[in-house]
């Protein structure tokens, strides 16, 4: 979509911009390294194979935190999803499992769940909408319903509560395993008004991320039962996920929370005001009031002239203004803004000074 010498020419420039609006203000390596440190030093020794103080501890903290009595760390989301599924899977002696068109493990993963694990798909629901109990009638047995919250694709969007709720009293009327998706757990609090562990209650597992929001280096947790995550351990350990040790990659997902967490939050009272800016200008966000702290923004610009504009502007300002354009529609790039610390940096005044000046001089079709 976007030619690869211009993608690398604007990564090269962005990275170096002092002021970001969207993300969280740029950590060096060496400033993520001694992150690293600082944590390293309440530690005697480095986890191996899963077992240690450092990685046990962090477990049990992000266990209570989701409100589950137990949780395993491992270094990729796409094996903790496809081995939660295939663990619920194999309970239930039935392959077959639900979740939405736009599922990371349908879009991204070229069918690993299929190819790897097993696992029979069944797609539930409208790609362009947020599913409703009705997309779950005559789906047949399913081992495992897996709902991302909030979903990526169609701009952080999110059932209410009381749909969530009957969604999950659905699945286990009819005895199916609920499973989240929570990569972007962490922004859905402000939107319910309950704690994480209160969302994540409703699921009989859960799966966050803690690069996406909280900026660690990679990693993830899955969550759940006792006995669930023992014999999801196996297959992690099938996969070759259990690794000799992940220290660097906790004591990261530990600096990221303690610097991150707290300011989702106001990220998310910013996502409503920026959305707000663009549609003054007459530009289509989705959705038009976010619930989270992510959004879509459409503009009628091809992606390279969006991204040439983009690092014209950063070489002049010092502000990286605009994402990547990540899809088309039609003629027309969508970007996803998702909001962080960064957007501190400068006040709103300032912010809209440069919004204007961006984008009302772009080429509009």
């Amino acid at each position: 979509m976007i030619d690869p010498a211009l993608k690398a020419h604007y990564r090269e420039v962005v990275d170096a911009c002092q002021y970001r609006l969207i993300g969280h203000p740029k950590l060096t390596m060496a400033e993520q390294l001694a992150d690293i440190g600082r944590w390293a030093e309440r530690y005697d020794a480095q986890d191996l194979y899963g077992e240690g103080a450092l990685i046990e501890s962090f477990q049990r903290d992000i266990a209570e935190l989701l409100g589950k009595p137990a949780a395993v760390f491992l270094v990729s989301g796409t094996m903790a999803q496809n081995v939660a599924l295939r663990t619920w899977a194999d309970r239930a002696g039935q392959r077959r499992v639900g979740f939405h068109p736009t599922s990371h493990l349908q879009l991204h993963e070229h069918q690993a769940y299929r190819e790897l694990y097993g696992l029979e798909a069944v797609l539930l629901g409208d790609p362009e909408q947020v599913p409703t109990l009705d997309d779950f009638q005559g789906a047949g047995d399913l081992a495992a319903l897996l709902l991302e919250l909030p979903m990526r694709e169609i701009g952080g969007q999110l059932p209410t509560w009381d749909d969530l709720k009957q969604q999950a009293d659905w699945a286990r009327s009819h005895n199916v395993k609920l499973h989240m998706d929570g990569a972007r757990l962490w922004q859905c609090p402000p939107y319910y008004g309950r704690s994480m562990a209160e969302i994540a209650g409703l699921f009989d597992s859960v799966y966050v991320s803690f690069y996406k929001d909280i900026g660690g280096i990679a990693g993830s947790v899955l969550a759940g039962p006792e006995d669930f995550i023992e014999e999801a351990k196996t297959g992690i350990a099938q996969a070759g996920g259990n690794l000799y040790s992940l220290f660097p990659y906790v004591l990261a997902a530990r600096a990221g929370l303690e610097r991150n967490l707290e300011a989702i939050p106001q990220a998310v009272k910013s996502a409503r005001w920026l959305a707000a800016e663009f549609r003054t200008m007459g530009f289509t966000t989705t959705p038009d009031k976010p619930p989270t702290n992510l959004f879509h923004l459409e503009l009628p610009v091809e992606p390279d002239v969006l991204v040439e504009n983009a690092i014209a502007f950063s070489e002049r300002h010092d502000v990286l203004i605009m994402p990547m354009p990540r899809a088309l529609k039609g003629r027309h790039s969508v970007m996803e803004f998702s909001l962080g610390r960064g957007i501190q940096q400068q006040s709103r005044e300032r912010w809209q000074a440069w919004l204007q000046d961006f984008y009302t001089s772009l080429p509009v079709q």
